[in-house]
C-alpha cells in the first residue's frame, strides 16, 4: 500500500496535522574514506606550506567537500557516487539538511578551487579550509543523532471524525535502502491500536520533505517554511 492509498483508507489528511519530532538514532553511514580525514590532510598539507603541498591541500578540501555530500546522500538511501556536484548540492538541498548559506559558499569555494591549472592562492586555500571545515563540522552535528521519528496528530476536534488519530514515521535503513515506515493509530487510552502501516521509499517527494522537516524542527530553523514545503508535497500524492 502507498502512502496515497494509506491516508485514503484511514481518512487521514497529514497537511491537518501538528508534528513533532519523536527523537530517534539515525546515524550517517560510514564512508572507507570519512570526510574529517580528507580535511585532517588538507590541514596537514597546508601547515607544510610550499607550492606541492597547497596543491595537495586544495585537492584534498574539494575531496572533503564532495566526500561529505556523498556521506549525506548515501545516508539517505541516494546512489550519489554516480552523481555529478550539481545533482548532489540540488538533492541535499531537497533534504534541507544544512543551512542554504553554508551550502551557498561550499558550492562557491569549490568552483573557485575548480581551476586544475591556476596556482592557489595562500589566502583563498585556507578560506576554503575554513568553509570545509564547517560544512563536515555542521554535518556531523546533525548527526549525534538525527531525530529519525516524525509524529503526526490530527487536533483534537478532527481526530472524533477519524478512526486514526495520529501517524508516526519512523526513518530506517537496510543494506539495500533507506525508507519511512508508517504507522496508524486509532483513537484510544495510551497510545491507542495500530491499524495499519505503510512505507514511504527514499527518493519519494515525501520522503524529502520529512528529511526536512526533521532537520527543521531538530534545528528549530524555518519551521514554518518545511511544514509549507511538506503540505506542497503532501498535495501532489
Amino acid at each position: 500500500m502507498d502512502i496515497k492509498e494509506f491516508c485514503l483508507v484511514h481518512e487521514f489528511d497529514m497537511s491537518k496535522c501538528a508534528v513533532a519530532p519523536g527523537g530517534g538514532g539515525f546515524t550517517m553511514t560510514e564512508l572507507e574514506t570519512s570526510p574529517i580525514q580528507f580535511l585532517s590532510l588538507a590541514e596537514d598539507d597546508f601547515e607544510r606550506g610550499g607550492l606541492s603541498a597547497l596543491v595537495n591541500a586544495t585537492t584534498n578540501v574539494k575531496r572533503a567537500i564532495v566526500c561529505q555530500l556523498d556521506q549525506l546522500l548515501i545516508s539517505f538511501g541516494y546512489p550519489s557516487l554516480r552523481w555529478n556536484v550539481p545533482k548532489k548540492i540540488e538533492r541535499l538541498r531537497a533534504l534541507g539538511l544544512l543551512a542554504p548559506s553554508l551550502l551557498r559558499k561550499v558550492v562557491n569555494m569549490r568552483n573557485i578551487l575548480e581551476h586544475e591549472y591556476k596556482t592557489p592562492e595562500l589566502e583563498i586555500v585556507e578560506e576554503a579550509l575554513d568553509i570545509a571545515s564547517l560544512f563536515v563540522m555542521s554535518a556531523s552535528a546533525m548527526f549525534i543523532p538525527f531525530d529519525d521519528v516524525l509524529e503526526f496528530s490530527l487536533p483534537e476536534n478532527a481526530a472524533r471524525d477519524s478512526s486514526v488519530s495520529h501517524i508516526t514515521a519512523g526513518l530506517n535503513r537496510e543494506p539495500s535502502r533507506v525508507f519511512y515506515t508508517l504507522y496508524a493509530y486509532e483513537s484510544g487510552e495510551y497510545a491507542g491500536r495500530c491499524v495499519g502501516q505503510c512505507e514511504i521509499q527514499s527518493g519519494h517527494v515525501l520522503f524529502e520533505a520529512m528529511v526536512k522537516l526533521s532537520a527543521s524542527l531538530m534545528l528549530r530553523y524555518k519551521v514554518k517554511e518545511a511544514l509549507s514545503n511538506f503540505d506542497t508535497a503532501y498535495s501532489q500524492l
